[in-house]
């Protein structure tokens, strides 16, 4: 019989992250022109965790760079490293980040999940994120590695008006 103690963390972690990974995934199974649903539901649980993550770390969020350090770190322990983020262009009102690996794009090409949904999923998944750690910005996804681009690239920037 195995025990959790027989795994080693780093497996566990592994482990956890795909499951997520692919829960998300699945539940974000919703017509293309309605995610509200999906985003009003799964989304904003997640982004009511990732805020509690954050208060209880004290992760930074007060700009634009912050919110890329701190959806970083989340996103790497939900998701896995893939959305390590490995280049970061920070600044108080607005901050792009680049991934050259994806954990959700890696999942769907096992389960058969379009990319187009795996697209509506992340942006609703970082836009969700980014609203619960401050709601002054936003995040545009300006290109995807499921949509054909070689990395991804989004923007946060403080929301205008």
């Amino acid at each position: 019989m195995v025990r959790v103690k027989d795994i080693p963390h780093a497996t566990r972690w592994l482990m956890a992250t795909r499951v997520l990974t692919r829960t998300v995934l699945a539940l974000g199974r919703e017509p293309a022109d309605d995610l509200s649903a999906f985003r009003n539901g799964i989304c904003a649980e997640l982004g009511n965790e990732i805020m509690q993550i954050a208060d209880r770390y004290q992760m930074p969020r007060g700009h634009a760079a912050d919110l890329v350090q701190t959806l970083g770190t989340i996103s790497v322990i939900l998701f896995g490293p893939e959305f390590e983020t490995r280049y970061i262009e920070g600044f108080p009102e607005e901050a792009v980040i680049r991934l050259t690996g994806c954990a959700m794009f890696r999942e769907e090409s096992a389960h058969g999940i379009s990319p187009t949904h795996v697209h509506r999923v992340c942006r609703a998944y970082v836009a969700s994120a980014i609203e619960a750690l401050n709601p002054a910005f936003t995040i545009s996804v300006t290109r995807a590695r499921c949509c054909g681009d070689s990395f991804c690239e989004m923007v946060i920037e403080r929301k205008k008006g």
